[in-house]
């Protein structure tokens, strides 16, 4: 009977077709499992072992193609259900052996707490096995405690479990899914991948860990198709974080995507660690987004932290200590390198030579003159070494190879009615500033980080229909650094910025940092540096220091009650409430210490010291705090069933968010509905729809509330029956479309723009001697509203032999109703032009495209690997944001409209002559009886601009769009993985291209004060260097400002690079060797982290990544790890 059953089923499935000669047998059982919707359960070593088949058949049963793959083999399969399970030809599964040396009790779960009966546990290695009882319960006999028991079942992945010293072992059994069955997180809610129809890309937390980086948002770059992640703070502890993009730039205003951290908009991604994290996805399409409404318009990240699942508790412990430094230090030039550098650039101005060659010989060889035998010849090198010193400040204040420690310990597990995920970790970033001991100074100034996270999320089944949870996620941090000195309270950044500057540009022949005792001065203090107002040993010693402390605390509670008995199948009900709060305090030590200058006479080679700054204090103490909070509520309706081959899927979504932004500020509100229906047809057809209506704070009454529309629509191509011959070759064949309007709410940093700005204070009135007056500000405009962005995207995936996966996305979206300024309305009577109220009324077009490929192959049982790249690429035009026409003596007419968001402007080089400079004075003088520059004259040896209006003068008239935008216009990601046994190996490369920034500023010039000069200032230009046709990389040096000094294709300069973002090297210890360990995993690994970058900059001691020239520096590390699964 249950061969007729079996026989009957069979026949209920497709009909396949199959032709293959010495094939695999896996591979064609893969086509049958394709062609007739049925699952596969099987031991990876049975079909490696198996012999070669070679068949033809056309329009066949299921059971017909299964005998003859199985003919003459030594296995055999059974049809349960809508699963082929394949079995040993000799496989039974008899009674417990009379003899019982050792009985393994437990139990059986599915990843929902479920008992399941039936289970399959086998010794492994034997053909001795028994069968889970209805509650999951199980009972069998092995001879020795090393023995592994494997648990199989329908439709599970297979799982091997070693025996505990109790003996007793729970074990959670996962569904067996295809990559086209994963389940996708979208927005509210989950899909599975095959029915996904908007544009969504995600990434697991296996590869975010991969990187050491202190900020979640940078371990992100490159790794999903469509997201920019362009580190900002460069390495500095505390603020190493990243600026995000999705699909690049559509408006002025704001351009950072939604963050959701388990369904909750949140900005906190810094701060998450990657081992809290399941999985990422970004949102890019209307079809995605459109249920956020009118805050969906750049895009959403999704956060999805772990949870537990019902087992046995499982302990995790993983330490990471890794030694940081700047990916790129300017190169030591030496004390002579500087003298004889502006001697040159003095030359070059025609003035008189600052140093002689008397002097140079002295910096060259300061002992000359001393006699070794002296008794002082000691103390007389210490004296002349620190009168002619060769100082090297970046190495000196600098340090490399700084410690960073991450420890994480975690817990998962729970039972059928409650299950965990907890986890804390602690975090230790050091910063590279190579400051002095606290017990020296009494106070610390070096710069480091300290977090700790915690996250605990719950999850408790009251009954089987109803569950509950609570997800808690918070973090301290305290970081410290240099304090502003008489700045307290100053921005940080600004600090540390202007400590790198000081840092790169205090000269080489500067003496100190600190005073040669016995001249009539304290010993140690701090040496005036030569024309700085301060040293950048003061900023980072003797200022005193800045500590801050931040905390946060992230809380949602919930339940969700199934109503599938109670109402209709496929109901459900789905309420949240979440509670954050974050504080921060500071607290600034600042003082100031007397500030001498040495005074040195080289003729005679004496020194002395007079005092610079006589201001003197003691260590001052300044505290400050802010604190704030956000409450966000959801209620949600949801419903899924299935009719037949019909599967409909609804949501509807309730929402507002409350939130504070600086504390005593009035709090924003958002409030709004969501909407979804999904359908599709047999996994072949599929349609969805999201609506988004949404209500905001940040404008008028009337104009408070939007409605953001978008649909979608899929094909399954390779689900259809016309398609199933050519299904072993291409696996996966999808199309979709999606259209739709998402909002932008986002105005800059002001707030109620519908109102007018009205100030008090000031005025007329108040220089009268009459009170404060009220002054007008910017003029209010009621008729604001919402940005929309109208979205058009276009997809295709293909998958060829269940092994290479290929997605290519088009998309297109036009961003109107840009809020700006109004550029071609005169100024009112009486009401200054910045006062005229802004407007909805610029539009920008976003155009792109993106490509994901991966590849997946297991070449034998102990080696496999993985390739996965990924490219995206987008352009953005202004198409208007009235601005005045320019008239027709410019160049270009316009400098926004018909141009890309953050495009460059500069001079163009003339280089019709080889190299763009003046090469002689008749050179010169040829070119100025034409033209003139309008910012000065220009030297021999300076740039040639182009007159591109030909009016004879070069001025801003001249100015043009010179390369591409601030924004990069194209990211690539390639990951690289292989699997050998034990051992792993993976590189991940991330990189941009179509960016640039303009770099003339001072960390570049070679002008500054007294000069400062780096590697490529050692090959300017010069008449002798030029004559002899050696390598020219910068203008004719100079000690004044000259022509060179402004924005130009020169110091506009491409950031295009690939960067080597991780390298790692792994080992999983053997199953024998956790034995005797007692653990279930240990894995130990080496790596490295922004371990090399290719670029085009002219800069060698700039990293691509920094935006400024003066930034704390991006760094790289090394790194060594264990993690432990116990």
């Amino acid at each position: 009977m249950i061969a007729a059953c079996l026989q009957i089923q069979a026949k209920g499935y497709s009909q396949i077709t199959l032709s293959a000669r010495n094939a695999s047998l896996e591979s064609v059982l893969t086509q049958i499992k394709k062609q007739s919707g049925l699952h596969l359960v099987y031991r990876d070593e049975w079909l490696q072992d198996a012999g070669k088949v070679t068949v033809q058949l056309s329009n066949v049963s299921v059971q017909e193609a299964l005998n003859a793959c199985f003919k003459d083999q030594a296995l055999t399969y059974e049809l349960i259900n809508k699963t082929i399970v394949i079995k040993k030809t000799n496989a039974v599964f008899p009674p417990a052996a009379a003899q019982q040396d050792i009985i393994v009790t437990g139990k059986v779960y599915d990843d929902k707490g479920n008992p399941l009966a039936n289970v399959s546990i086998v010794v492994k290695g034997s053909t001795k096995g028994v069968s889970s009882a209805a509650d999951g319960s199980f009972s069998i006999s092995v001879s020795n405690q090393s023995a592994v028991l494997v648990f199989s079942y329908v439709g599970m992945e297979i799982k091997e479990a070693f025996i505990p010293a109790n003996r007793n072992i729970n074990v959670v059994l996962t569904p067996l899914v295809s990559a086209m069955e994963d389940v996708v997180v979208v927005a509210y809610g989950s899909q599975k991948k095959i029915t996904v129809t908007g544009a969504v890309s995600t990434v697991n937390s296996e590869q975010l860990k991969q990187s050491s980086s202190a900020s979640l948002a940078n371990a992100l770059a490159g790794r999903l198709s469509g997201l920019t992640a362009i580190q900002s703070g460069g390495g500095q502890p505390g603020r190493d974080d990243a600026t995000l993009y999705l699909r690049g730039a559509a408006t002025v205003n704001g351009n950072s995507p939604l963050i959701l951290i388990d369904g909750v908009p949140r900005d906190n991604i810094r701060t998450i660690d990657p081992n809290e994290v399941a999985s990422i996805s970004i949102l890019k399409d209307a079809s995605a987004t459109a249920v956020f409404g009118v805050r969906g318009a750049n895009g959403v990240i999704l956060i999805t932290t772990k949870r537990g699942t019902p087992g046995k508790a499982q302990l995790t412990a993983s330490v990471d200590q890794s030694f940081s430094s700047f990916t790129r230090e300017p190169e030591w030039l030496h004390s002579v390198d500087y003298l004889k550098l502006r001697n040159e650039a003095a030359k070059n101005d025609g003035i008189a030579i600052p140093y002689s060659d008397e002097l140079i010989s002295k910096f060259e060889n300061p002992l000359q003159g001393l006699d070794p035998n002296a008794p002082d010849y000691a103390e007389q090198v210490a004296y002349r070494n620190y009168i002619y010193p060769d100082h090297y400040w970046y190495g000196e204040l600098i340090k490399k190879n700084t410690p960073q420690t991450r420890v994480n310990i975690g817990v998962t597990g729970g039972t059928s009615k409650l299950s965990y995920f907890v986890n804390g970790v602690y975090l230790h970033q050091g910063g590279n500033l190579n400051t002095e001991p606290k017990s020296k100074l009494g106070y610390d100034p070096s710069s480091w980080m300290d977090r700790y996270n915690f996250r605990a999320n719950l999850d408790y089944k009251v009954s089987p229909s109803f569950k509950a949870f609570l997800n808690i996620g918070s973090y301290i941090e305290k970081v410290n650094m240099p304090s502003a000195g008489t700045y307290p309270g100053y921005d940080t950044k600004w600090m540390m910025t202007d400590l790198i500057y000081q840092t790169q540009t205090i000269l080489p022949i500067t003496p100190g940092p600190t005073t040669l005792g016995g001249y009539g001065v304290p010993e140690d203090a701090v040496v005036y540096p030569t024309y700085l107002d301060r040293t950048a040993f003061e900023i980072m010693n003797r200022q005193g220091f800045r500590n801050e402390m931040r905390s946060n605390l992230n809380t949602s509670l919930g339940a969700e009650w199934d109503l599938s008995k109670l109402v209709i199948p496929g109901l459900s009900v789905k309420g949240m409430i979440s509670y954050d709060a974050k504080a921060t305090s500071a607290m600034d030590g600042y003082k100031n210490e007397r500030l001498y200058a040495a005074q040195v006479n080289y003729e005679t080679n004496e020194l002395s010291y007079a005092v610079q700054r006589n201001a003197e204090s003691f260590l001052n103490i300044l505290k400050g705090y802010d604190s704030r909070y956000n409450i966000n509520m959801q209620a949600s309706v949801n419903y899924q069933n299935s009719f037949g081959k019909h599967n409909v899927g609804a949501l509807v979504l309730g929402q507002r968010d409350y939130w504070e932004t600086t504390a005593g500020e009035i709090p924003y509100n958002v409030i709004g509905l969501a909407g979804r229906v999904t359908y599709d047809y047999d996994k072949r057809y599929l349609a969805e729809v999201n609506l988004g209506y949404n209500g905001s704070e940040q404008f008028a009454p009337a104009n408070r509330y939007g409605f953001f529309p978008a649909a979608s629509v899929g094909w399954v191509i390779s689900n259809e029956p016309f398609f199933q011959s050519l299904s072993y070759t291409v696996s996966n064949l999808k199309l979709r479309a999606s259209y739709g309007k998402v909002g932008n709410d986002k105005i800059g940093s002001s707030r109620f723009l519908y109102l007018d700005n009205i100030t008090v204070g000031g005025g007329p009135l108040s220089t009268l001697g009459r009170g404060q007056g009220i002054n007008q500000g910017l003029l209010g405009n009621p008729a604001l509203s919402w940005e929309v962005a109208t979205k058009q995207n276009y997809g295709v995936e293909v998958g060829l032999f269940n092994e290479l996966n290929i997605s290519f996305d088009y998309f297109f979206e036009k961003r109107t109703d840009i809020l700006i300024s109004r550029g071609t309305v005169p100024a009112l009577q009486g009401v200054p032009l910045g006062n005229i109220p802004k407007v909805n009324m610029g539009i920008v077009d976003n155009r792109g495209y993106e490509i994901e490929v991966s590849y997946n192959k297991r070449l034998s049982k102990n080696f496999s690997f993985m390739v996965k790249g990924n490219l995206g690429y987008n352009h953005n035009t202004v198409k208007f944001y009235d601005e005045p026409i320019s008239d027709d003596s410019y160049a270009y007419r316009y400098r926004t409209t018909g141009f890309s968001l953050g495009q460059a402007w500069g001079y163009k080089i003339d280089y019709s002559n080889g190299n763009g400079y003046f090469n002689s004075q008749q050179e010169l003088d040829a070119y100025l009886a034409k033209t003139t520059y309008g910012f000065g004259t220009p030297r021999v040896g300076d740039f040639v601009y182009q007159d591109l209006n030909g009016d004879g003068i070069v001025n801003d008239k001249d100015l043009a769009p010179i390369k591409y935008t601030s924004i990069p216009g194209q990211i690539y990601g390639l990951l690289l993985q292989v699997n050998y046994k034990g051992f792993e190996f993976s590189s991940f490369f991330q990189g941009v291209s179509k960016y640039s920034t303009n770099y003339a500023n001072q960390g570049v010039y070679e002008n500054i004060k007294l000069g400062t000069y780096y590697s490529y200032h050692t090959t300017a230009w010069t008449p002798e260097r030029y004559a002899a046709g050696e390598k020219i990389t910068y203008p004719a040096l100079s000690t004044n400002t000259t022509t060179n000094h402004r924005a130009n294709d020169f110091f506009i300069m491409d950031r295009s690079f690939i960067r080597l973002k991780n390298i790692e090297l792994a080992y999983n210890f053997t199953p024998s060797l956790l034995k005797t360990l007692r653990v279930q995993g240990v894995r130990t690994y080496i790596s490295a982290y922004n371990f090399f970058t290719w670029d085009k900059l002219k800069l060698d001691h700039l990293d691509p990544e920094n935006s400024e020239s003066l930034g704390y520096p991006v760094t790289k590390s090394l790194n060594f790890g264990v993690n432990i699964t116990f």
